[in-house]
């Protein structure tokens, strides 16, 4: 099957406290491609402790 893919990517430095939550969101329409099909992963790396 011939199919394409659109990949995208972001990054972001945030200072955290203990407790805090941090989230993907993907607001409707706004993804590339013409399918229902969206995908996304999430990393998140502790850059250095308090």
């Amino acid at each position: 099957a011939d199919q394409n893919y659109d990949y995208a990517s972001n990054s972001v430095v945030l200072h955290l406290d203990s407790g805090d939550e941090v989230y993907v969101k993907l607001d409707g329409g706004k993804a590339h491609g013409g399918n229902n099909n969206k995908y996304s992963t999430f990393s998140g790396f502790l850059l250095y402790p308090d």
